[in-house]
């Protein structure tokens, strides 16, 4: 009898020890913290970042944010695994994955995509009273160029200058660190004109400091778009209206935009990146609440072709079982 009772004694707190190891290893999971690299504060990304981080902690995954002077600064460090996440635009994550342009020869083959996350539109901005009223005027203007922690918005401002028919050769070079950097220099009236993600607090910053900003349209015709693609080939053209936070839009306008992804290294469990992707399925509403540039995030939109560049089997579990797995075409504004 002593010695039954002695094995069953045993058999129970083998149990009872392995329940606590098992739920020491879920509470360690659940506990765990994941980086997110962004820009600086004053960034897209860096507020992007901070909203997709509120959602996920309010959904038990917990998100830190990294910030760096810019994206060139951290996906590579998201492809290594230093961060486990990221955002980045999706001409950049191309440039990245294929060790093309600002990667040259760096290929970053660990970089996978959670989401689709919102169209951005990426902006030339001239004072409202100012005199010039179209890209091809910005002819022997100051315009930043260089971003040395940022060089993806170096392509991006080539590509809007050739759209107005311009090329490096035609502008007065001021050079700047990262988008951040030539805001402030306009502001500070030693640049003409500034490139910035439409919808930023950094632009109605900079409206209130000057007397008003103005977004100078874009040529949406076929032929100057296709100048514009050169440099940024998955770029498409809309037309934008006043409101919902447009600083610097006052009347119907023109303009090019391209997506910004949320980005993982390819070895964060297939079950975390699931659950981050269903969170921001489901709350679109929290995400637009936390940052009003996010208004633009469409839960039926998460998935899309991105042709070399690949999404998350996580995120593609999910996106089969809502039906978004595969992509469907899109009919884009060209």
């Amino acid at each position: 009898m002593t010695a039954h009772i002695r094995t069953m004694a045993i058999k129970t707190m083998a149990i009872a020890g392995a329940m606590a190891a098992a739920l020491a290893l879920a509470t360690s999971a659940s506990a765990q913290i994941y980086s997110i690299g962004t820009g600086k504060q004053g960034f897209f990304t860096y507020a992007a970042g901070a909203a997709l981080a509120k959602v996920a902690a309010d959904g038990g995954l917990n998100l830190r944010i990294s910030p760096f002077g810019g994206s060139s600064a951290y996906v590579p460090g998201v492809n290594a695994g230093e961060q486990q996440f990221g955002l980045a635009n999706e001409l950049e994550t191309h440039f990245a994955v294929l060790g093309d342009e600002i990667y040259k020869g760096k290929p970053s083959p660990d970089l996978r995509v959670v989401a689709v996350l919102t169209p951005l539109y990426s902006e030339l901005f001239v004072r409202k009273d100012s005199p010039i009223k179209s890209i091809k005027d910005l002819k022997g203007k100051r315009v930043p160029t260089g971003y040395a922690s940022q060089r993806v918005i170096d392509v991006l401002t080539k590509g809007s200058l050739a759209n107005g028919g311009l090329e490096y050769k035609d502008i007065s070079h001021v050079p700047v660190p990262n988008v951040v950097g030539g805001a402030d220099e306009f502001a500070q009236g030693k640049v003409d004109v500034f490139l910035f993600a439409l919808g930023a607090g950094k632009v109605a910053e900079v409206d209130s400091q000057v007397g008003g900003v103005r977004a100078l349209e874009v040529d949406h015709s076929k032929e100057a778009m296709d100048r514009l693609r050169k440099y940024i080939p998955v770029a498409y053209a809309t037309q934008l209206k006043p409101g919902n936070g447009h600083t610097g839009i006052d009347v119907p306008t023109w303009a090019y935009a391209y997506d910004y992804l949320v980005l993982a290294n390819d070895k964060v469990a297939d079950d975390v990146v699931y659950k981050l992707a269903k969170l921001m399925h489901d709350h679109k509403a929290e995400l637009a609440a936390n940052f009003g540039a996010l208004s633009g995030f469409d839960p039926g939109r998460m998935a899309k072709d991105l042709g070399p560049v690949k999404f998350h089997p996580g995120a593609i579990k999910y996106y089969t079982e809502i039906g978004q797995w595969p992509p469907k075409a899109e009919k884009n504004e060209k």
